[in-house]
């Protein structure tokens, strides 16, 4: 049997997209064949006292507080553990 595989594509935002006040969406991430995104890279500008960042928030616009004040692929890296995470997870309660 061969081990479950998830294919994670990041490519540049569309025209949709969550409308989160003071965030611009960057990025797509579309998992295996969906045609939808499954969520958004977002880059928050920032506010008095707190540097601007990107966050990761599912498709419908919830937050996953997945975030990095590093740089953009950081946050990508961190999303793709994410989804790694899941995916083992997942596998190690169906054994």
């Amino acid at each position: 049997m061969s081990a479950p595989r998830c294919v994670l594509r990041f490519r540049s935002a569309g025209n949709a997209g969550p409308t989160v006040p003071g965030a611009r969406t960057l990025v797509d991430l579309l998992i295996n064949d969906a045609p939808a995104p499954a969520g958004y890279i977002l880059w928050l500008e920032p506010a008095p006292g707190t540097p601007g960042h990107w966050a990761y928030v599912l498709a419908e616009g919830r937050p996953t507080g997945l975030q990095s004040v590093l740089s953009r692929q950081d946050i990508e890296g961190i999303v793709a553990e994410y989804y790694i995470s899941a995916m083992t997870a997942d596998r190690q309660r169906s054994a």
